[in-house]
């Protein structure tokens, strides 16, 4: 089930552009991605990359929900991000 999709040209050199893509997390600006997975990366015939990674996150209670319910219990979620990137652009 797709629920969200984004698209964006990016005026910069391929290397630029795919190194930034692949070392997007983790990320000290966004501590709540604990982990990403590469489950697969490859190239196909016309030149375009294709990324399927899962990310987990986790994600704590405002401090005023933990104060109510006396727990410090977080969330955890996986999600799975598919990225194209395409050179010909």
């Amino acid at each position: 089930m797709k629920i969200w999709t984004s698209e964006h040209v990016f005026d910069h050199p391929w290397e630029t552009v795919t190194t930034a893509a692949m070392q997007k997390y983790p990320n000290p600006m966004n501590p709540s991605v604990v982990g990403v997975d590469v489950l697969d990366r490859h190239i196909d015939p016309s030149g375009k990359l294709h990324s399927h990674r899962l990310l987990s996150t986790e994600w704590g209670l405002p401090s005023m929900v933990k104060s109510l319910i006396g727990s410090a219990r977080t969330k955890t979620s996986n999600i799975t991000n598919d990225q194209k990137l395409d050179t010909s652009i």
